[in-house]
């Protein structure tokens, strides 16, 4: 065998390991790479899909919209379909069986989202229908008579249901659940037992009737409690699926990274053990053909040396007749040809330029492939960074040391600080000092419980310094390893939402108060009446002494009086709603408040400009929110001061107090005092019922003008510090007459009397009494009748006789009976020249303000006395002569 077939055997297997190594090299990484394309494709699809998702999820759990919930349904199924395209690829049987499992996870998520949303749409349907219930019960109650001790029970009862119903449906909670259901069961046993002791049938049906309505009401709110309580299990079993089918995910990405790794390391072995075969056959060919090459080689490198030295004429004797041999005759025709060499030389450099240039393009094909992964994972990462920075929550990331890391655009509206100033900040700088023990107990859990979660609602500060409240969402941050690196906040600003919730109860204390007041005020109307109309009888003895007379007097201006504390709880009533004009409020607010500070030694200074709006209000209760709110100045200045008035025009959208009524305008008047203000601890049950801290107060002012303003679709605001004064506000919808309701001329009362047939109707045996005693003083004729059915039948048997009756006066409400709003129709149907007046404590209802739209002549109050009923009288026998 000749030396260059050895050599080039040598060198043959050596290239043909190398192109070996580089085949397999070239195959595996293409493999990997392909791999590694695909895993990065199906994860920046399901990231984006499932972000969306997750959006779309907490979208419809908080809006209760079904088109978001028709978005998850189809965000599944395009989640769905890049999953199953997986499968048509030629897989092993471990990775089907991954991918299969995460389809099944991901179908356990749409069947878990398929029944919460069921249950939600159930849980709505039943809320709606116990609310019906309640309203239908409250419905059966508001028509019932407090003259019953068991009817003022079932009222008293309906109004907790009422209350506890409200309480259960804000909080939530099992123990407001159980009172609901503990007063509902109260009621029915309540309405049993008045249905039993009633003798009236309609009284005996009505209890009837609310006992059924209970017992519905209570099998439609345990029904809701049950839906409740399954939405909430199949949340739970939807945030599970959820979960699962993240890690079925994550678990599919892990394994398919796995294997492309794998077949890296493959390749990489199967790389280094070509090499080194190829480096080992490399070592044998040198050492073989080492020794048959340096003899002949030395005698090249001398005839070498001598052609460097300049000798081209030099020659090598080699007596092998191998290649060397020929080498060495080659060799001596070297000399000769040396110049032509030059030129094959310059070529072989050219090709080795050649050589290079290939591959430093294929160095920079790679890197181009690199960097567009990195680019891709660029867009990824500023995704996500959009995300977080148009979220509409506040979105907070806090480093280990509880410092911010990262600050969005929602958190800035919250906080007022820029992100660049709340970067690296610790929390305390948005905590008030009396909530950081309780933020720094909530982040203790945080970073010792990786995997849970927290829900908390506390006190912050802004950057002008108020403070404000807000909800906290916190997860804890973990990264690969299950190391803790920080906490994601998320946070919403509920300060509006909670004072809302709390004018809301405010306005339920003052509606269930004002029906207790009502009724007090009209059955002490009637005890007046008598008392009243007695006394004025007892005056016309002309045989009283003048010490008895004296004291009668008295008696009469104490009754007087009372009439204005049943003037205020009626206003404060249900009944007493505002009979409106338009007013002026200027001369209004001066001669209320000059009233109240009339002797005093406090200084009042007014601020009301030329142009301020007129308002439509009821003069007379507006006056009284004045009074009201003037005589509470006034005992929080004991040793005098000063007492500041103005009023303002509020246009649309100006005031942020008003803010959310934005097509309104208002008329805002500040009482402002310089007084020692009102203790923070106070300020949420100045408005309550009966509550005062002052030793002389009643503790029904500022709630009867709460009541008033609430009527009036008003607001009031108060603001205080201690030692700093206080400033009430009230804001009155602006009118849009530009001038005041005209004052009628009243009628003259000294009409001279005449003798009539007068029927009385009343339900009060002691009313009755005392009218009619009152009427016959003055020469009258009188008949009584208790209810509307007995008044129609007489005045119908005294219509065709000789002597009808003249004038008819009727009570306006009678319990269990037709009133005198009903009766007065069924009167006129029968006689439109009937004339009959109307009576009622109820002295603030609108009938009594607009009589003669309900077909009355007249109007008269209780309690009131004999000269003003006498006067009414009068004017109205003589109105109907005159036609």
């Amino acid at each position: 065998m000749s030396f260059r077939l050895k050599l080039g055997i040598g060198f043959s297997s050596v290239l043909l390991l190398m192109v070996l190594a580089g085949l397999i090299s070239w195959w595996g990484m293409d493999s990997a790479l392909s791999r590694q394309t695909m895993l990065y494709q199906l994860n920046s699809t399901l990231e984006d899909r499932f972000n969306k998702l997750v959006r779309e999820e907490q979208a419809f759990a908080n809006t209760e919209d079904l088109l978001h919930s028709r978005a998850v349904f189809q965000i599944l199924a395009r989640i769905r379909k890049p999953i199953h395209d997986v499968l048509t690829q030629p897989l092993e049987a471990v990775q089907q069986e991954t991918v299969k499992n995460l389809l099944e996870a991901l179908k356990d998520y749409e069947e878990s989202f398929s029944a919460f949303i069921t249950h939600d749409v159930d849980m709505r349907t039943m809320k709606s229908r116990m609310l019906q219930e309640s309203k239908r019960l409250i419905s059966n109650g508001s028509e019932l008579s407090r003259a019953e001790a068991d009817m003022a029970v079932l009222q008293h009862l309906m109004g907790e249901i009422l209350i506890a119903e409200k309480n259960y449906l804000l909080s939530g909670s099992s123990e407001a659940a159980t009172e609901v259901v503990e007063t509902v069961r109260k009621l029915r046993e309540k309405a049993e037992v008045a249905r039993e002791n009633f003798s009236d049938n309609e009284l005996k049906l009505r209890a009837f009737r609310i006992a059924t309505v209970a017992d519905v009401y209570q099998e439609i709110f345990s029904n809701f409690i049950k839906e409740k309580e399954e939405l909430q299990q199949a949340a739970l079993r939807m945030e599970q699926a959820l979960s699962r089918f993240t890690e079925k995910l994550a678990q599919y990405i892990a394994r398919e990274t796995a294997i492309a790794g794998k077949q890296v390391a493959i390749l990489r072995l199967v790389s280094l053990c070509i090499s080194l075969l190829a480096v080992g056959l490399g070592i044998f060919a040198t050492i073989f053909l080492s020794g048959r090459i340096t003899r002949p080689i030395e005698k090249l490198k001398h005839s070498a040396a001598q052609i460097v030295s300049g000798n081209l004429d030099t020659s090598v004797v080699i007596s092998s007749r191998d290649e060397i041999g020929e080498l060495g005759h080659i060799f001596n025709q070297m000399a000769g040809r040396l110049k032509e060499s030059f030129t094959d030389i310059e070529q072989y450099r050219d090709h080795l330029e050649e050589l290079v240039r290939e591959r430093t393009l294929a160095l920079e094909k790679e890197n181009f492939g690199r960097r567009e992964v990195e680019a891709a994972l660029r867009a990824s990462e500023e995704n996500l960074s959009l995300i977080i920075e148009e979220s509409p929550m506040g979105i907070i990331l806090w480093g280990m040391d509880f410092q911010v890391t990262r600050w969005n655009q929602a958190a800035e509206r919250i906080f007022g600080y820029p992100a660049a100033e709340a970067m690296g900040r610790q929390v305390a700088f948005i905590v008030p000092p009396q909530a950081q023990a309780h933020v720094e107990t909530v982040w203790q859990q945080l970073i010792t419980q990786k995997e849970d979660g927290s829900r908390s609602r506390n006190e912050n500060i802004t950057s002008k310094g108020d403070t404000i409240l807000c909800d906290w969402y916190n997860t804890p941050l973990v990264d690969a390893s299950g190391e803790n690196i920080g906490v994601l906040s998320l946070v919403e600003d509920v300060t509006t939402l909670v004072r809302t919730e709390q004018e809301l109860l405010k306005v339920k204390k003052i509606e269930s108060t004002g029906v207790l007041a009502g009724g007090i005020a009209h059955d002490f109307n009637n005890i007046l009446t008598a008392i009243l109309g007695n006394i004025n009888l007892s005056l016309m003895d002309q045989e009283l002494t003048p010490r008895t007379r004296a004291l009668l007097k008295a008696a009469e201006k104490a009754s007087v009086r009372a009439q204005t504390l049943t003037q205020q709880l009626l206003t404060f009533a249900k009944g007493g709603d505002p009979v409106k004009e338009a007013t002026d409020l200027g001369q209004v607010i001066m001669d209320s408040a000059n009233f109240i500070l009339h002797g005093s030694s406090i200084a009042c200074s007014y601020a009301i400009p030329d142009d301020l709006w007129y308002v439509t209000a009821d003069k007379g209760q507006i006056s009284q929110v004045i009074q009201n709110i003037v005589l509470n100045a006034v005992q929080a200045m004991p040793g005098g001061g000063q007492l500041s008035i103005s009023c303002t025009n509020i246009e649309p959208g100006t005031d942020e107090f008003v803010e959310d009524s934005a097509d309104q305008r208002f008329v805002r008047i500040d009482i402002a005092d310089s007084g020692g203000g009102i203790p923070v601890e106070l300020m949420e049950k100045i408005f309550d019922p009966y509550f005062s801290n002052k030793p002389q107060g009643s503790g029904l002012g500022l709630a009867i003008t709460l009541s008033i303003i609430n009527k009036h679709h008003g607001r009031i605001g108060v603001h205080s510090a201690p030692g700093g004064g206080a400033v009430f506000s009230v804001y009155l919808p602006a009118s849009e007459v530009t001038e005041a309701t005209p004052v009628t001329a009243g009628t003259d009362s000294q009409v001279p009397g005449k003798k009539a047939r007068i029927l009385i109707m009343d339900d009060e045996q002691m009313v009755l009494d005392v009218l009619a005693t009152m009427l016959q003083a003055v020469g009258h004729e009188v008949l009584i009748s208790r209810d509307g059915d007995t008044c129609i039948h007489l005045y119908e048997e005294n219509l065709q006789s000789a002597t009808p009756i003249d004038l008819i006066i009727m009570d306006l409400t009678i319990p269990g009976g037709k009133g005198g709003k009903e009766t007065v129709q069924e009167i006129l149907q029968r006689d439109r020249q009937a004339r009959v007046i109307v009576s009622s404590g109820y002295s603030n209802d609108p009938v009594m303000a607009h009589y003669a739209e309900y077909g009355f002549c007249g109007a008269v109050s209780k309690p009131f006395c004999l000269d003003e009923l006498s006067s009414v009288i009068n004017t109205v026998l003589a109105r109907q002569e005159s036609v």
